[in-house]
């Protein structure tokens, strides 16, 4: 992942109408925080100035205006990670708790493809784990895969630390056992949900049969995904 300088004016706000206009998913979260606004969609913008969020909840704690933030912008192919300071929120008698207000982006601190599959999305839902921490147990579901990491979500949160070791025990469609030894890089909390603590694991290296299942698997879910979407866009 490399840093990106700041582009053009024109072309940050070219960008950023696209993803308005297609709805991109986005996250916010405090610097320095792991506690963030998650399930967001990037309504609508005010060139130069501002921009504008849907998907907030009522329970959802904001951050104070003026809190320097990160926000993570899934377009298309590419996430875009953006440093952006809280404004005041907006209400609106269509949604179910005010709408999420944003300076314009001041800096893009990443900007990359995007590798992983995402597993849970509408109409793939998530596979079911076990996962190991040391020597308890503990349920989860598997968000996103690649090969070379997974990520995780835990209905509840439990002490986990960066760099600790984690077993992942999933069974894949057709009743394939999927195991997995991994290293946290990244946590992350999002307030109110049903799986509020989010995991990125870094795999280890998997022996031939193992990573065989996992590219299978992967393959079967692109192109499952892949159907759902062309079906949806022929209605």
């Amino acid at each position: 992942m490399n840093c990106s300088p700041m582009p053009e004016y024109a072309e940050l706000d070219a960008m950023l109408k696209e993803a308005a206009h297609a709805g991109a998913s986005a996250t916010l979260r405090e610097s320095g925080s792991l506690r963030m606004l998650g399930d967001l969609q990037l309504q609508s913008l005010e060139s130069g100035k501002s921009l504008l969020f849907r998907g907030a909840k009522r329970r959802d704690q904001h951050p104070p205006v003026g809190t320097v933030l990160t926000l993570s912008l899934l377009f298309g192919e590419e996430v875009y990670a953006l440093r952006t300071t809280m404004l005041e929120p907006v209400s609106s008698p269509e949604e179910a708790g005010p709408m999420v207000q944003v300076a314009w982006p001041s800096e893009i601190l990443e900007r990359h493809r995007r590798q992983d599959l995402r597993v849970a999305s509408p109409g793939l839902p998530p596979l079911d784990a076990q996962v190991g921490v040391g020597g308890r147990l503990y349920s989860a579901k598997v968000l996103n895969l690649s090969e070379t990491g997974i990520g995780l979500g835990f209905p509840q949160s439990f002490p986990l630390v960066l760099r600790a070791h984690l077993d992942v025990d999933t069974m894949l469609p057709g009743g394939i056992a999927f195991q997995i030894l991994g290293e946290v890089r990244h946590m992350e909390i999002l307030e109110g949900e049903a799986l509020p603590l989010r995991v990125g694991v870094v795999m280890g290296s998997l022996e031939g049969p193992s990573r065989e299942r996992m590219r299978r698997f992967i393959q079967a879910r692109r192109t499952e995904l892949s159907g759902n979407l062309r079906r949806a866009g022929d209605r």
